[in-house]
């Protein structure tokens, strides 16, 4: 069965990352640099995974949507087609879990020293991170306006799959909501360890 893609759902989903990504500043800065296990990434470095899959997409994205112009008509939802629908049904948390553990490529890995991370560094990923939530509401606001489906882009990983600008919102907005989770569950390990619990 395919995704249906509903704007007005993703911008949803956007204000609570956003809210999210608020409740991460209040966390105490050395929480945000500290790996709950040795091969596992901190808080920092997983914001700034999100922002370098972001960035992959960015200029991809306001290109096709610079290229369509504004219909008449509203696309308020939108099915994605069998491979980017596949890929984005395999994203999302589940009850706070997070499912099909993949491999990140060397591409998209946060290259952090942690070690010199200052609180303004951590501050300034946050920033980014904000600005990309920023920019993607604004993509998705786009795509309510402009029938997407004419100009199709390759992923970040090449041209085996291939999306449209709402299947790329949809791809990039269920990979954040994965990686938050990701957020979560290390601030709660790292937490209960502090307490000892």
């Amino acid at each position: 069965m395919r995704v249906k893609i509903k704007p007005a759902h993703q911008i949803q989903r956007i204000n609570l990352l956003q809210n999210q990504l608020n409740e991460i500043r209040e966390v105490n800065f050395q929480l945000l640099i500290k790996r709950p296990r040795e091969k596992s990434w901190c808080c920092a470095e997983v914001v700034k995974h999100m922002f370098v899959g972001h960035s992959a997409y960015s200029t991809k994205i306001d290109q096709a949507l610079s290229n369509l112009k504004i219909s008449n008509e509203d696309f308020e939802v939108l099915s994605a087609s069998a491979v980017p629908s596949f890929l984005i049904k395999r994203f999302p948390p589940v009850e706070g879990k997070i499912r099909f553990k993949m491999k990140t490529s060397k591409q998209f890995k946060p290259m952090l020293n942690l070690e010199a991370l200052t609180q303004k560094d951590v501050n300034e990923i946050l920033d980014e991170m904000n600005s990309s939530l920023t920019q993607l509401m604004e993509w998705v606001e786009d795509t309510r306006k402009k029938d997407v489906r004419s100009i199709r882009f390759n992923s970040a990983i090449g041209p085996l799959i291939k999306f449209n600008a709402s299947e790329a919102c949809e791809f990039i907005l269920c990979h954040n909501e994965r990686h938050f989770q990701q957020v979560a569950n290390t601030l709660t390990t790292l937490k209960s360890r502090r307490n000892g619990l």
